[in-house]
């Protein structure tokens, strides 16, 4: 099996713990909201929403159509922590046997947040993935943070 890691940050005007209870705690309801083309509906189908958990995350329009399991591996809602993995789906194209997603949100002096992720793509075999497919994920990534600032901006009695 392949790994293949990349890091990133994001500087957010918006405190972490709204931004981290709108990506986390809420995404159920959030999700549809912020991104209403892609993502039609989240719902947990095993476990509490804590570490094990199978979340069902079903897609709309655009590229991807069909549907994404991700399992909880970690949530620490007191420093800002998560950590997921897309196990199954149409957003796990061959060769990917799994992607694992670590974020974590650090208050910034500003009073908004510093949003620092890892992702790890875990392929089958000795499989190479192209730059190209990397950084298209690193871009989409950053635009998915971005609309859920838009979102938390426009809804400032979000809490």
């Amino acid at each position: 099996m392949g790994v293949f890691t990349y890091e990133g940050e994001h500087v957010s005007s918006i405190a972490p713990a709204r931004l981290y209870k709108a990506i986390v705690l809420d995404s159920s309801n959030v999700f549809p909201k912020v991104l209403p083309d892609f993502i039609k509906s989240v719902e947990i189908i095993e476990g509490d929403g804590g570490p094990g958990s199978i979340k069902k995350l079903t897609l709309g329009e655009g590229k991807l159509i069909g549907y994404v399991k991700q399992k909880v591996d970690a949530v620490d809602a007191e420093n800002y922590v998560y950590h997921y993995s897309v196990i199954e789906g149409s957003a796990l194209p061959h060769p990917l046997e799994k992607i694992s997603y670590e974020h974590k949100m650090v208050e910034s002096p500003d009073g908004g947040c510093i949003f620092k992720s890892i992702t790890k793509y875990y392929t089958k075999g000795e499989a190479q993935l192209p730059e190209e497919f990397l950084k298209a994920n690193k871009e989409s990534s950053a635009r998915f943070t971005e609309a859920f600032e838009d979102y938390l901006l426009a809804n400032p009695d979000y809490n």
